[in-house]
């Protein structure tokens, strides 16, 4: 019996993932012909994700508030939790907890989706009707979540800002005017280009994942559920590892631009 060399399995997961999102980033040319398809994907990843991304997000700027401003009320300084909120909800908290409902909302379902026509064999009767499976079923996904995904996460930010300016009013005692005007030191044009630049990094891995992972399923029913089950893994895994990069690069850009002032 041949040796199975440990990790071999993840690193070809990984290179395929990766292909398979580049091949169908390199099918630009067929966007018109999917356009269909790409808009079903948008309402699909974007207009039924809004509800449950912006309560959560909602909960998620009230909860951050109410613990921010705990702390800064024993020093005297519970305005400050404006400009904390904003800077945490625009550059971490905005793009990384809107990846995470959308990976479990979107995610395990597209996954499953593909899986399913794969263990069906539609992909193969694709193929035999010399259709390209990643233009046909993998582009339409990707260019609908690379799109929903920053449309999601800004909705899901400014609801979640509106939490923690409500949560400032009610509890801690913090006015709209102190909030606003404390807001706007929180968020300079840099952190609003990169929390865009965040949930579109998001968006590629989670939907690179999820169309990988279904269109490797086998084993029928059970391995649909498997697909779906390590799309959730695997994509959460990587928001974080990303998420993490994002911003180590982010201090080292922020400290470039303060040399050259």
């Amino acid at each position: 019996m041949a040796r199975t060399i440990p990790g071999i399995g993840a690193i070809k997961g990984a290179g395929y993932t990766l292909v398979l999102l580049l091949e169908a980033l390199g099918m630009v040319n067929h966007l018109w012909r999917r356009r269909r398809a790409i808009l079903t994907q948008m309402h699909v990843i974007g207009t039924q994700s809004v509800p449950i991304a912006s309560f959560f997000m909602l909960l998620v700027g009230m909860v951050f508030a109410l613990q921010t401003g705990i702390e800064f009320a024993r020093f005297g300084q519970t305005n400050l939790v404006a400009l904390v909120i904003v800077s945490a909800m625009v550059r971490e908290l905005g793009p990384w907890m809107t990846a995470f409902v959308l990976i479990a909302r979107v995610g395990s379902s597209m996954a499953a989706e593909i899986g399913t026509m794969k263990v069906s064999e539609e992909i193969d009767a694709l193929e035999v009707m010399s259709v390209n499976p990643v233009s046909y079923v993998v582009l339409p996904r990707v260019a609908g979540y690379a799109i929903m995904g920053p449309v999601v996460t800004i909705l899901g930010t400014l609801v979640g800002i509106s939490g923690g300016a409500l949560v400032a009013k009610v509890q801690l005692g913090v006015t709209l005017d102190d909030f606003l005007r404390f807001a706007e030191r929180g968020a300079e044009p840099l952190d609003i280009y990169w929390g865009l630049l965040k949930s579109l990094v998001f968006s590629l891995v989670a939907v690179a994942v999820a169309c990988a992972n279904g269109m490797r399923t086998t084993a029928g029913a059970v391995g649909v559920g498997r697909a779906s089950r390590n799309t959730v893994v695997v994509a959460l895994t990587l928001t974080v590892f990303f998420n993490y990069l994002l911003t180590s690069f982010y201090r080292m850009v922020k400290s470039f631009i303060a040399g050259l002032a």
